[in-house]
């Protein structure tokens, strides 16, 4: 096998036209002026994420780099937006881990959503390599890199304040949402053309739907999509960030409101009250008007997917 620098050489000089090549022969588009601007509309709508002064400037200065460095190239922007997505998952269970380790605090419920999460945004990673998201070495690079350095980072924010780690996230996954959206919207024809990879398949239908339930806050076997094209694939994936927020939302409110977040396979009643913070009123009606906001969004994005 090939050492990392053979592998770095071969990657730069390399003649064959990459047009030819997956991901660049799907003639996949994504336009990241779009993007700012579903993000913006998003905002205005009242969906926007109060998030911390440094989350904020760290999360713009993310969006920058992507916009750069996979400018023209949404499958490659994905696989490595995949790629990092999965790290806040090992990071909060491994905080979960010590909390129980030192006998500070125990939450298997949560442990068990966070788990879940993982695995779908594993499936995501999945896809993005079925369809050469990976296939530049300098990708991968950067993208094991940068899921090392964000794992850690969360693991000493967590520390500090779970509030704040779920608040990033959630920052992140409202702009997956932003980001398969507008992805849909302007290659709904020629995604609509091409095949769905066996991964998803197995995924969204024929496997084990345990785990796919587990990470959304709604009752088990109530979403069921189609994976009949890559159109599919990818509302369904828009779909799924749109889950994750939902659930960065409750896990905050967890800290805000002591209300716990537990998988959607236990039984009623989930949300019950672990005694601190004590939750107040004003609190509650913020959260409530929170939820409320970002579903209207939800379902305004739902009804752009389906055109």
């Amino acid at each position: 096998s090939l050492t990392i620098f053979e592998q770095a050489r071969a990657s730069l000089l390399d003649g064959e036209d990459a047009r030819t090549r997956v991901p660049e022969c799907l003639g996949l588009t994504l336009s990241n002026e779009e993007v700012n601007l579903a993000e913006l509309r998003r905002e205005a709508a009242g969906s926007g994420i109060p998030a911390h002064p440094v989350s904020r400037a760290l999360y713009d200065g993310g969006c920058a780099i992507l916009d750069i460095f996979f400018d023209g190239r949404p499958i490659a922007r994905f696989w490595f937006l995949e790629t990092v997505a999965r790290m806040p998952y090992f990071a909060y269970v491994s905080m979960l881990h010590l909390y129980e380790s030192f006998g500070w605090w125990r939450a298997p419920g949560l442990r068990q959503v966070h788990n879940a999460e993982e695995w779908n945004e594993l499936h995501h990673l999945l896809i993005m390599e079925s369809l050469g998201g990976d296939a530049r070495w300098s990708d991968r690079f950067l993208g094991y890199h940068a899921a090392l350095v964000y794992y850690w980072l969360l693991i000493v924010t967590y520390l500090f304040s779970p509030r704040i780690a779920y608040e990033f996230m959630e920052l992140l996954e409202a702009h997956a949402v932003d980001t398969y959206s507008s992805f849909v919207k302007g290659n709904r024809r020629r995604l609509a053309e091409l095949p769905a990879p066996d991964v998803a398949v197995d995924y969204y239908q024929k496997g084990d739907l345990y785990m796919f339930d587990g990470f959304q806050q709604r009752p088990p076997g109530s979403r069921r999509p189609p994976c009949d094209s890559l159109l599919d694939v990818f509302k369904n994936i828009c779909e799924d960030e749109g889950e994750h927020v939902k659930t960065m939302r409750a896990c905050q409110e967890y800290a805000e409101l002591g209300k716990a977040v537990c998988s959607p396979h236990l039984p009623p009643p989930r949300n019950i009250d672990v005694g601190e913070p004590a939750e107040t009123s004003e609190a509650s009606a913020a959260a409530a008007a929170r939820r409320e906001a970002w579903t209207k969004w939800s379902a305004l994005v739902h009804a752009e997917l389906e055109g």
